[in-house]
């Protein structure tokens, strides 16, 4: 009897349409997997999803790949989820930086420097042109020994250096000045 697991880490793209994330946890229910973290997008009508699950033992990377790649039109990336590989981001307060302006080359390739070189991990990161219109939101943990206005008056040299304009804010007061709520009338 099989009592051991393996995790592992899936990567599927495909042409965006209706069912995927159905046929894919279908296709790794039926490996025995036990589905644990997933985030998807869909940029430019590609869908593109991150599976983290355990497997029972027996079962390969070659045939989760198989499995999912069967399941429709898919490609898939299987690699073995080991613990104690790259380091996780250590601690630290969540910030939100927004960048908007005219599209050019370099924008993400600059700021992403600044990050990297003051040791910041990017969380998430969101952008789009839009009618020539660049807009970027990236999530960062900033590392206790980071001083926010250092990292703010370095990215706005960045910006100044773009020409595009750029808020750095604690996630807290983000949210605290982003957020909607709809409010009834009293009846």
């Amino acid at each position: 009897m099989n009592t051991g697991t393996a995790r592992y880490v899936i990567n599927v793209v495909t042409r965006d349409q209706v069912g995927i994330i159905a046929n894919v946890s279908d296709a790794l229910f039926r490996l025995g997997g036990n589905l644990e973290a997933l985030s998807q997008t869909v940029v430019w009508g590609w869908f593109t999803m991150i599976v983290c699950g355990t497997f029972p033992e027996d079962v390969a990377a070659v045939d989760i790949a198989s499995a999912v790649e069967s399941a429709g039109d898919y490609r898939a990336i299987v690699l073995p989820h080991r613990e104690g590989g790259a380091q996780a981001p250590g601690p630290g307060e969540p910030f939100v930086v927004t960048v908007k302006g005219d599209d050019k080359p370099g924008i993400v390739r600059r700021l992403t420097r600044c990050f990297s070189a003051k040791g910041i991990n990017i969380d998430d990161v969101w952008f789009e042109v839009h009618d020539g219109l660049f807009i970027v939101i990236f999530r960062v943990t900033m590392p206790p020994a980071v001083d926010p206005g250092d990292l703010r008056n370095e990215l706005e040299t960045a910006a100044r250096e773009l020409q595009v304009s750029l808020v750095v804010r604690h996630q807290d007061i983000f949210v605290a000045t982003n957020s909607l709520s709809v409010h009834t009338r009293p009846h």
